[in-house]
């Protein structure tokens, strides 16, 4: 019986020009440590993060990082307020820029990621593809909650009852100050 080797961590800063000039292929973990936003945006993150990044070139010659993170997440059931486990998966194709005119001259196709210094903040980035794909609303596939609990609008009152006039009172402190 073998044990497949666990996955390595990917590195938190990387120099996406000297991964693009050898076309490198990076598949790894990402330390859930590291992903702050993340744990505070679900209720619990299920085993691992997991990416797998190429870099390389487009027929343009623009620098391309492209690939895909995956996890499994608890997020809170809107309708009952009991975890409810998604698993996400974001594809992500970036193009590679040191400013926002660069990015702006990207393909549509290219997500811009600028890399503002020498190095590029590798799991600030892939944790950003998490949170988009996070869905907006929560909730599980299967009725959680009876349609029997929601009650839209006040209940009709019992046996025809007349609610009470809630200015009543003010008609009577009208009456009883003398002005008619």
């Amino acid at each position: 019986m073998s044990i497949a080797p666990s996955k390595s961590v990917l590195p938190k800063s990387v120099d996406a020009r000297k991964l693009v000039q050898r076309e490198q292929y990076l598949e790894g973990i990402l330390p859930l440590e590291s992903l702050g936003r993340l744990r505070e945006a679900v209720e619990s993150v299920e085993g691992e993060v997991v990416a797998d990044i190429q870099f390389g070139r487009d027929l343009q010659n623009h620098l391309t990082v492209s690939g895909k993170v995956s996890c499994t997440v608890d997020l809170l059931c809107q309708r009952c307020l009991h975890p409810v486990r998604e698993q996400l998966e974001a594809q992500f194709c970036w193009g590679i820029v040191w400013s926002e005119e660069q990015g702006k001259a990207l393909p549509k196709d290219l997500d811009p990621v600028i890399q503002d210094s020498d190095e590029l903040n590798l799991h600030q980035i892939l944790e950003d593809e998490i949170l988009l794909n996070l869905p907006m609303v929560a909730y599980h596939d299967a009725e959680c909650v009876s349609k029997d609990s929601f009650h839209v609008g006040e209940k009709e009152s019992e046996a025809g009852e007349q609610r009470e006039n809630p200015f009543k009172v003010l008609e009577q402190l009208k009456g009883s100050s003398g002005k008619s």
